[in-house]
């Protein structure tokens, strides 16, 4: 499975030309990794000027890759240029950076897809990068209840409401498909083998979620200022969504907080980032358990549950998904582990100024191309797919 994800840093050995540079990019672990993202800050790149950078492109033994630019901070200026490689233990190989006309940019298909849709009033749909309110009174309001983004291996949503809880739409086929079920597949579309969602959440965590706490159990974010939900970039590499809380009520003083999720092209697992305005104590995330199924706990920030239930309501019409959800939080965030309730949880503490990473992962058993059907089978990935996303190398 295609499933690891490593943080590949990108150090300028030596620049071409003004529109050109070689960077040099590094394996530091033990084993062979396949589409490990890199992410290249423009900013450390200040002989490709500001209006050059949308036009760059990848380059690799002299071939053109699959590459995304992206304005994450929305200043009309690229800052970031991501691509995957794949790369043997301990591995060192060198790309270049080319500025290349439009007209003659190699075009690459859609790796992700994200969307964010409101309910109009005459039952259409419209289609928007950001939508906020000051009220909890978006979850009806929002088609699929929240953004929703993909890979073509694992498709995730995020309630906009109190809970704020990820949701998980497992695959049957490795396929790009929201756009045409709308997390909802018809009859005609579940027979010829789209997906659905595999998991109920109840109040829970789910997988990923970040909640507060008060000492015995996990926090909704109830009492708020505004809170947005956006699609921050999407394109052939990843999707990037927030969902963000301003003047969150929530030891003893008022919170700004995004949390940042990313999914890349291949992968099935996300990577989480956490910023906030202000210090904050105690934050948890973890996964549910579910039906009572088994659930695997560490003491090194690692947690995975593993189970069979209905992922609806209705019993009749639909039949129980059988999935496997896993979070890792990398220390020294990884605090205590907590379970309550539904939720086998780590807790977290934030310092203003640093950003918060964690990440999250799911298997559904009824995927064609996946050997993980049991219990077993899901915590031994979880070992090892966690154990591939210690902090890389800087040469």
């Amino acid at each position: 499975m295609k499933t690891k994800l490593l943080f590949i840093a990108a150090l300028c050995i030596g620049s071409l030309s003004a529109n050109s540079v070689k960077i040099s990019v590094s394996n530091p672990n033990a084993v062979h990794t396949e589409n490990a993202p890199v992410v290249v800050k423009l900013d450390n790149y200040r002989k490709i000027s500001p209006d050059k950078r949308s036009q760059l492109a990848v380059f690799m033994e002299g071939k053109q890759i699959s590459s995304q630019i992206d304005d994450l901070n929305n200043d009309g200026v690229p800052d970031e240029l991501v691509f995957l490689i794949d790369l043997k233990a301990g591995q060192t190989r060198k790309v270049t950076l080319k500025t290349v006309q439009e007209s003659k940019k190699v075009k690459f298909p859609a790796g992700v897809y994200a969307d964010l849709i409101v309910k109009e009033k005459d039952g259409s749909k419209k289609f928007v990068k950001e939508v906020s309110s000051d009220k909890n009174n978006m979850y009806n309001a929002l088609h699929h209840h929240g953004v929703a983004f993909e890979s073509a291996l694992m498709a995730y949503r995020i309630y906009f409401d109190n809970k704020s809880t990820i949701d998980v739409y497992g695959k049957v086929k490795p396929q790009l498909e929201l756009a045409q079920t709308g997390w909802y597949p018809t009859d005609e579309q579940a027979a010829a083998g789209f997906g659905d969602d595999i998991i109920r959440v109840f109040g829970s965590v789910g997988v990923g979620s970040v909640k507060g706490w008060d000492g015995q159990k996990a926090l909704h974010i109830d009492k708020f200022d505004k809170r947005t939900q956006r699609i921050v970039a999407v394109g052939n590499v990843r999707a990037v969504v927030e969902s963000v809380v301003e003047g969150w009520q929530y030891e003893g003083k008022k919170i700004n907080m995004t949390v940042r999720y990313i999914l890349y092209a291949h992968h099935r697992d996300a990577v989480c980032e956490l910023t906030a305005s202000e210090d904050i104590n105690t934050l948890t995330t973890g996964v549910q358990t579910i039906a009572g199924g088994p659930v695997l706990k560490t003491e090194r920030g690692l947690v995975g549950s593993w189970g069979t239930d209905y992922p609806v309501t209705d019993t009749v019409k639909y039949g129980k998904q059988t999935c496997g959800l896993g979070v890792f939080v990398p220390l020294p965030y990884a605090g205590k582990q907590v379970s309550e309730g539904l939720n086998n949880l780590f807790l977290m503490s934030y310092k203003r100024g640093d950003t918060l990473r964690f990440f999250l992962t799911a298997v559904a058993a009824k995927e064609e191309n996946n050997r993980i059907k049991t219990a077993a089978d899901f915590f031994a990935y979880l070992d090892s797919w966690s154990k591939q996303l210690l902090p890389v190398v800087v040469k």
